[in-house]
């Protein structure tokens, strides 16, 4: 970074007034955040200023779509690959650039103006709050213009025309409602392609949006920066598709993670294993592409036909040393139930044994399923519980403890069956699963399907076919996978009013009381406050 320069060097005294002395954004970013800007960056900073870039033509041909115009747009979108910079090296920037210059004439008596930075959430809306209080820190110009009551979501600057600015991070999901009543002078949408409700998972972008666009002061700018997610939903997918190569209404550009970011992982290593582990976030984290929005094929053939092991034979009986774990899928009219068990073996996860029950002329009878699959369970020596959707647990928990055998509630939700399925496709893809050469369950495992959801979310779907089922096989395999392929498994609560339940109460006592005793010294040492 460049040394960032002192007040009297870029704003000297004798030209000091009622208005902020224009300062350019790359002057800002360069002169006072110290940054250096890589070509591509440089271009989006000068032309999100009207200004002429002096990249090739056939550069701004494949980012911005043409050559830029000389005008400064009222809304700025990118699309941009991970790690590129985006929130470092624009938004952060551009937030406090526009706090310190945009002219504010009508702002009121006592009233504050803000620069706005929304993010997916508080987590990542912190981060970016942390690069714009670093840039003050950094600069003796910004660093003595900060107001001291700053709280974990502001930052605020005394202008030297007296005027108040606050930069402010809020999180997305309250984004649409909490703006209201602001005067802005700049409004960032970090990561607006996982932008979503609280509560409802409906993206949100949109009302966002809008609900910034008509508090922006005139002289300030909406950006909309994001990775990508889906092509053609959202708000910056739609407005790169209106305003590529034309940029009437905003100024829009498009750029992998290197060409952004030419010092990105120097030696290519931490590319090459991502396109190698998995090509679609490659796509989308390097390349900066979004993803189609249609269902496809969700394991990838090839890696399930590497995994069958032709010698491999079921039940398999664990080696010394090795872990297991089963997973079940619970199903008595319509669709099967089947139950799986897995052995970890040094880097490998090996289907140890299988089986299925199917429902014929009439329903399964869960008591008999259960029995039956916990029966199964007990020949395997060291295993100690099984896995299963929480929606049958009294029914499966009744007959489990019989055999000694514990209940482990599958993760929950779309998110929870994403994850599940998520880890097994990685696994499959690192060459780390051995399955038999079972038909039904590779039949099953290629019919898995899945669609991108807007707000950055996936859906997996097992399609029903007559003769194969409800892929009811790789439900209870995936679930198998899932602790041993790295992920701990929370051990189920104890019964009430039992020995295990009246220690666990009293372990959970003896933190409560101990944590409350360290706070309590903190705050005679003067560590915390409130």
């Amino acid at each position: 970074m460049k040394a960032a320069r002192t007040l009297e060097e870029v704003w000297p005294s004798t030209v000091r007034g009622p208005a902020p002395k224009p300062l350019s954004f790359r002057a800002f970013c360069e002169d006072v955040c110290g940054l250096q800007l890589s070509p591509l960056m440089g271009a989006i900073v000068d032309a999100s200023e009207g200004t002429q870039t002096l990249l090739e033509a056939d550069l701004c041909k494949r980012h911005f779509g043409s050559m830029p115009p000389v005008r400064k747009p009222r809304t700025v979108a990118v699309r941009a690959g991970g790690r590129a910079g985006k929130t470092s090296r624009l938004l952060a920037p551009k937030a406090l650039h526009a706090a310190w210059t945009v002219p504010l004439p009508t702002l009121g008596h006592g009233e504050e103006a803000v620069a706005l930075l929304v993010a997916p959430d508080m987590k990542l809306g912190k981060q970016c709050l942390s690069f714009v209080s670093g840039y003050v820190d950094q600069s003796p110009m910004l660093s003595a213009a900060r107001v001291k009551d700053d709280t974990a979501e502001t930052c605020t600057l005394r202008r030297p025309d007296g005027r108040i600015v606050r930069v402010e991070v809020l999180a997305a999901t309250r984004g649409g409602r909490a703006v209201r009543a602001r005067t802005l002078v700049f409004a960032g949408l970090d990561e607006a392609a996982f932008f979503y409700a609280e509560g409802t998972g409906v993206v949100n972008d949109q009302d966002i949006y809008n609900a910034v666009a008509q508090r922006v002061v005139p002289g300030g700018q909406v950006w909309i920066v994001s990775t990508p997610w889906l092509a053609g939903i959202g708000i910056l997918e739609k407005t790169l598709a209106s305003e590529w190569g034309v940029h009437r209404g905003a100024l829009v550009a498009s750029a992998g993670t290197r060409a952004l970011n030419p010092t990105w992982d120097p030696t290519g290593e931490i590319e090459r294993d991502l396109r190698e582990r998995d090509p679609d976030a490659a796509r989308r984290e390097i390349d900066g592409e979004p993803l189609a929005g249609t269902a496809s094929s969700f394991f990838d053939p090839a890696s399930i036909d590497a995994a069958v092991d032709p010698t491999l034979v079921l039940p398999r009986t664990a080696q010394a040393g090795e872990e297991l774990c089963a997973g079940g899928d619970f199903g008595f009219r319509q669709d099967s139930s089947a139950v799986c068990v897995s052995h970890r073996s040094g880097s490998l996860l090996i289907l140890g044994d299988l089986c299925e029950m199917r429902p014929e002329s009439q329903p399964l009878k869960p008591s008999a399923v259960v029995r039956t699959f916990a029966e199964r369970l007990s020949t395997h020596a060291g295993l100690t519980g099984l896995m299963a959707d929480g929606h049958y647990r009294e029914t499966v928990t009744e007959h489990l403890d019989e055999y000694g055998l514990d209940f482990y509630p599958a993760p929950q939700g779309n998110d929870g069956v994403s994850q599940v399925y998520m880890r097994a496709r990685g696994l499959f893809r690192e060459g780390r699963v051995r399955i038999p050469k079972h038909p039904r369950l590779i039949q099953q495992l290629k019919s898995v399907q899945w669609r991108p959801n807007s707000g950055g979310s996936v859906s997996i779907i097992l399609p029903r076919t007559p003769g194969s089922g409800h892929c009811d096989l790789v439900s209870a395999f995936v679930l198998s996978l899932w602790e041993l392929g790295g992920l701990e498994v929370e051990a189920p609560a104890p019964e009430p009013n039992t020995p295990a339940w009246y220690a666990a109460q009293e372990a959970k006592l003896l933190a409560d009381m101990e944590a409350s005793h360290e706070r309590r010294m903190r705050e005679r040492d003067g560590e915390v406050w409130g």
